[in-house]
């Protein structure tokens, strides 16, 4: 187990208050074999296909396998559901399936489950048809074989089918469930659905027919639902849960010297961003996206949201992936007198006023209070919106019912997927649906070939119009973090920074 080194105490220059509660624990005595998961948001849906939030993953990630699966330091693909493949022709691949592999209802994985689930995931009711956009079509050459045809070379699908396009949901009970089947979800996943009770719990329990022989370790997880972090820091500590994912950034230090419990940290995609709506006043002036990313103090805001651990954010990528575009870093430095010099050029030399969603944690509250603060110092005066995770992705993302929201952008493996989602005019985290000259050919133009150094000169450009365009505001990386007790063992980080829980065991 990774051991987390003692965290500074830092000293800022405002005082912001916190919200603490009490514990509300599950009010049921530990199960041999079970991980208690206190779980910060509601699921969205248990529909991958159907869900908004990038924080579903780790729930989704039990009941369901991907076609492609990735190793966890790097992100580079692996063998998943698909044992193998190959793209001899650069607009067609080729997925070779495991044998053997059944869903939780007994529906055989196959050739036209792989078929069924490609076709769904393009249909009007998907969220992500934006990540099979590429695919013009899918032949089953046999039972176990499947092609999938491409409308031009796209180099980035392989890992596009290693998130929510290439979760496999039984074609049986979609069809017998329907819309409904977000509460009745079936997979090939490690652990088959129990309940989700809404807004408090979502079970699992082994699948006794698991393809990978020896796996899972756990009988079954219980992710509590704790949208208030401070409860589920407190209800780590009496023991009423195993697990804390990313808890408050002033507990993890404390936590980890704590007697009993252990620590994981590590880099992830995961990012702090503002999501803009640029067809929205005041957004759609290209200026204010500008003055917006200059008025921000990124380093400060790191080191008081998140006591300095992480990194500052200047593009969508962190600078230890390897398409991180160090040229155009620092992007928007810190520079107030610019700031207010662009929106008065604007037409708002006495500032604006706009609404923006921010999630009700004490975390996100803090950051947002430093944000708006932030802001004001140039005219930029923000009305800070509390409101719960999946309600404000809706309100932003569907309704578009305010022009600005500070969330996060939970990262996807392939590079090029997390640009295609929140730039081009299709992406479905685009609000706006604006398309911006250039995006979709430095996209196509990443996703030609397979040659890692043709790929980053074509993200390094959709990087660059992006920044120009000042298409979102990125603020920081945080440090992923795991706290858990001493008896849990087996876990394993990933870049993504969205756990998996198949290698972990517990012991009582």
């Amino acid at each position: 187990m990774t051991r987390l080194s003692r965290l500074p105490v830092l000293v800022v220059g405002m005082v912001l208050a916190i919200v603490s509660a009490g514990c509300a624990g599950t009010g049921t005595a530990a199960t041999p074999g079970v991980l208690e998961v206190a779980w910060p948001s509601n699921p969205s849906s248990l529909d991958p296909q159907r869900g908004n939030s990038g924080s579903d993953h780790g729930v989704l990630f039990t009941m369901y396998d991907t076609l492609v699966s990735f190793t966890p330091e790097t992100l580079e693909p692996a063998p998943g559901l698909a044992e193998s493949w190959d793209q001899s022709d650069p607009t067609a691949l080729v997925l070779h399936l495991r044998r053997g592999v059944t869903f939780h209802d007994g529906t055989p994985f196959d050739a036209e489950a792989v078929k069924y689930n490609i076709e769904r995931a393009q249909g009007e009711l998907s969220n992500i048809q934006a990540d099979v956009q590429a695919i013009a079509g899918v032949d089953v050459l046999d039972a176990h074989t499947v092609r999938l045809n491409l409308t031009a070379p796209d180099s980035s699908l392989l890992l596009t089918l290693a998130d929510r396009a290439g979760m496999m949901v039984s074609p049986t009970a979609a069809e017998q469930h329907g819309e409904a089947f977000e509460r009745n979800p079936v997979g090939t996943g490690p652990w088959r659905f129990v309940e989700w009770q809404n807004g408090a719990r979502v079970r699992v329990e082994r699948f006794g027919d698991y393809w990978q022989q020896g796996l899972p370790h756990l009988d079954g997880i219980t992710f509590t639902i704790m949208t208030d972090d401070s409860t589920a820091v407190n209800a780590l500590r009496s023991g009423q849960q195993d697990f804390a994912f990313d808890p408050p950034p002033q507990d993890i230090g404390n936590l980890e010297e704590s007697p009993g419990f252990d620590a994981s940290v590590s880099p992830q995609l995961y990012q702090k961003i503002v999501y803009l709506d640029v067809a929205a006043p005041p957004f759609d002036d290209v200026r204010v996206r500008r003055a917006l990313n200059l008025a921000i103090n990124r380093e400060q805001l790191l080191e008081v949201a998140h006591f300095g651990r992480g990194e500052v954010g200047w593009t969508p990528l962190p600078s230890a992936h390897w398409a991180y575009p160090e040229p155009l870093v620092p992007t928007y430095p810190y520079d107030p007198e610019q700031a207010r010099r662009l929106l008065a050029e604007a037409g708002h030399a006495d500032g604006v006023d706009f609404p923006m969603i921010v999630y009700t944690d004490p975390t996100s509250i803090r950051l947002g209070e430093v944000l708006k603060y932030q802001l004001g110092k140039v005219g930029i005066r923000v009305d800070l919106i509390p409101t719960e995770l999946t309600q404000g992705s809706s309100e932003f993302f569907n309704e578009r019912r305010f022009p600005a929201m500070l969330s996060a952008w939970t990262g996807r493996p392939d590079p090029a997927l997390t640009y295609k989602l929140m730039f081009t005019a299709e992406g479905y985290y685009n609000t706006g649906h604006v398309g911006t000259p250039g995006i979709d050919e430095a996209l196509a133009a990443a996703n030609t070939g397979t040659d890692l150094a043709q790929r980053r000169e074509g993200l390094a450009r959709l990087a660059a119009i992006v920044a120009d365009n000042a298409l979102f505001v990125p603020l920081f990386f945080p440090a992923s973090a795991a706290v858990y007790s001493d008896d849990v063992s087996g876990y394993q980080p990933s870049l993504l920074g969205k756990p998996k829980f198949t290698t972990v065991r517990i012991a009582r």
